[in-house]
């Protein structure tokens, strides 16, 4: 007997149609195949691991508890009102005791903080404040002073100008005008605001500045400044200015 190569097909192939060519028969025509017959005899036990969940655990299938309405089907008008909603509104309980009327409780005005321009008090003496930021000016204004016997008083800035005029009020003050925390402007007005409270003789304001331009001594004079000295200063013009003061009839006694 004489074979060719190649000539004799594959067994395995052949084998692999058959059964595939059972299965859909059988899917087909209706016809079990004998594994599938055995699965049924055996309770389902072969293929248990491939059940649902649902199956496995016993729960039945889901039931609407009554029946799906469509959008078609909802007649608003028709479909009874839910009984939540047909019972009363809850009656509200009578109150035991009336309410009592609010109490308007008006409480004191705060008090006045005290009038500081009667606390205030003149020196024995003529005295003058020398208001300055720079501590060598301040020494100048002071060796002035002392070499013509005039008492007086150095602060560092307006604000402490302020203060220091509202404890004591002196005769003449010696004003700069570029300084920290405060001007000398607004130290200018806020002491002739005191003095127009506290009354009595004003003390005389004289600006000693190297800001000596017409609009400072303009502005100077309308915060209520009496003079203007242009730094440096000379001796004689600043004692001629402490001179004019009102109250320097006090300084010879």
């Amino acid at each position: 007997m004489y074979t060719y190569i190649n000539s004799m097909p594959d067994l395995p192939l052949v084998a692999i149609g058959v059964a595939i060519w059972i299965v859909a028969m059988s899917v087909a025509f209706g016809f079990y195949l004998p594994v599938l017959r055995a699965e049924r005899r055996a309770g389902g036990r072969l293929f248990r691991g491939f059940a649902s969940s649902r199956r496995r655990c016993g729960i039945a299938p889901y039931q609407p508890a009554r029946p799906v309405w469509t959008g078609e089907d909802l007649d608003h008008a028709a479909m009874p009102a839910p009984a939540s909603s047909m019972t009363d509104p809850a009656e509200p309980q009578a109150v035991s005791e009336p309410l009592a009327a609010p109490v308007l409780v008006v409480s004191p005005p705060p008090e006045s903080p005290p009038d500081m321009a009667a606390d205030c008090e003149r020196p024995e003496a003529f005295s003058v404040l020398i208001v300055d930021d720079n501590a060598i000016n301040r020494q100048v204004l002071e060796m002035i002073l002392d070499s013509v016997g005039i008492a007086h008083a150095s602060v560092e800035n307006g604000l402490e100008a302020v203060d220091a005029m509202t404890v004591c009020a002196h005769d003449a003050i010696l004003m700069d005008l570029q300084m920290p925390v405060m001007d000398g402007f607004e130290a200018t007005r806020r002491i002739r605001a005191l003095e127009a409270q506290r009354g009595g003789s004003p003390a005389r304001i004289i600006v000693v500045s190297a800001n000596c331009l017409d609009e400072h001594v303009a502005a100077s004079r309308q915060a209520g400044a009496d003079a203007h000295l242009a730094k440096p200063v000379s001796a004689g013009a600043l004692i001629g200015e402490v001179e004019d003061c009102a109250t320097i009839a006090r300084l010879a006694a």
